[in-house]
């Protein structure tokens, strides 16, 4: 029956679909047999460091290879900072792009992003498979950088965007075993829900959790659809609820938010204050709260738990670009 249908739709969907990315995309009704014979190699995930002199032009980064680490602009006297995209996205993303030279800008930190392309241009289920292959080779590159650059666990900070967000906590757990100390801090922004969260949680070795690092937190935007509502992390934000944001009447609006708060946090650090949520349920006037910002300035100091804050147009102001669903077919 399988075979039957596949011959049936397979002359009009090569019809409708010209381009090698959208054959990507729609093989396991072209071909059915690939999704479950194909194993990703792990040379298809890559590593690249940013720096402010020259955003342009990115150096590699080996895995194993301490020549590609001596001959970059990797800093030893800076902690560092990887970006993980999600399904469907690139190194190139706009969001990604602007986030990476935002954080570059600074001069504070190594900026290392995490370009999984080849194994996420795929169908979801597909891409949600190859997550511990990406994961694993994360971790080889920490403890690359740890061997042959001095880096201390001490010093990492992942930050991954929807599925990145699950490799980012899968490769904290590998560090772990690997060399039984706990990386600094893992950001997750709107972690994916589909086969993570529903139709039932995962394991948590393959799901972002506290565990993780030595701090976790946690932006929701799109809760309960294509991302998690769950708390993830020490802290978990909510803003606006965490489910549906102004503005968007698209879910993928609402989940692309996270990363504009994101950066946005890096432009101005003190832009989102928070509120713890216990106390803001039970307080009559919440301008009598303690207030907790939400970004790059959340850390483990914090009381852990959930925040609720909500957000205006004021952080537009730093963001200046916007990613939409069309980015990932670019």
């Amino acid at each position: 029956m399988k075979f039957q249908v596949s011959l049936i739709l397979t002359p009009l969907l090569l019809l409708l679909c010209f381009t090698e990315r959208c054959q990507n995309f729609l093989y396991p009704l072209i071909d059915p047999g690939k999704l479950y014979n194909y194993v990703p190699p792990e040379s298809q995930v890559s590593f690249y460091l940013y720096n402010y002199e020259n955003l342009s032009d990115p150096n590699l980064l080996l895995v194993n290879d301490p020549k590609s680490i001596a001959l970059s602009r990797y800093d030893r006297n800076l902690k560092t900072k990887f970006l993980i995209h999600g399904w469907s996205h690139h190194k190139d993303v706009p969001w990604l792009t602007e986030m990476r030279e935002a954080m570059a800008n600074t001069k504070q930190w190594n900026i290392i992003v995490v370009d999984w392309a080849p194994l996420s241009h795929v169908v979801y289920i597909e891409a949600r498979v190859h997550t511990p292959v990406v994961a694993k080779q994360l971790a080889q590159m920490v403890f690359t950088l740890k061997l042959f650059a001095g880096l201390n666990a001490s010093a990492v900070h992942l930050i991954g965007h929807s599925m990145g967000a699950h490799i980012a906590g899968y490769a904290g757990l590998k560090i772990q075993q690997m060399s039984k100390e706990k990386i600094e801090r893992i950001t997750g922004l709107d972690p994916a829900g589909p086969l993570f969260e529903w139709p039932h949680m995962e394991y948590l070795d393959e799901v972002l959790d506290p565990s993780d690092a030595d701090f976790v937190d946690v932006i929701h935007t799109n809760g309960g659809r294509i991302a998690m509502i769950t708390p993830a992390g020490h802290l978990d934000y909510y803003p606006n609820g965490g489910e549906k944001q102004p503005g968007c009447s698209l879910w993928i609006c609402s989940h692309m938010r996270a990363v504009e708060y994101w950066t946005a946090s890096i432009r101005n650090p003190m832009l989102f204050q928070s509120y713890f949520y216990k106390d803001y349920k039970r307080s009559s006037n919440v301008e009598e709260l303690e207030t907790y910002p939400m970004g790059i300035l959340a850390n483990k100091h914090f009381p852990h738990g959930t925040y609720y804050i909500e957000t205006n147009e004021e952080y537009k102001d730093y963001i200046r670009t916007v990613t939409t669903i069309k980015d990932s077919y670019t």
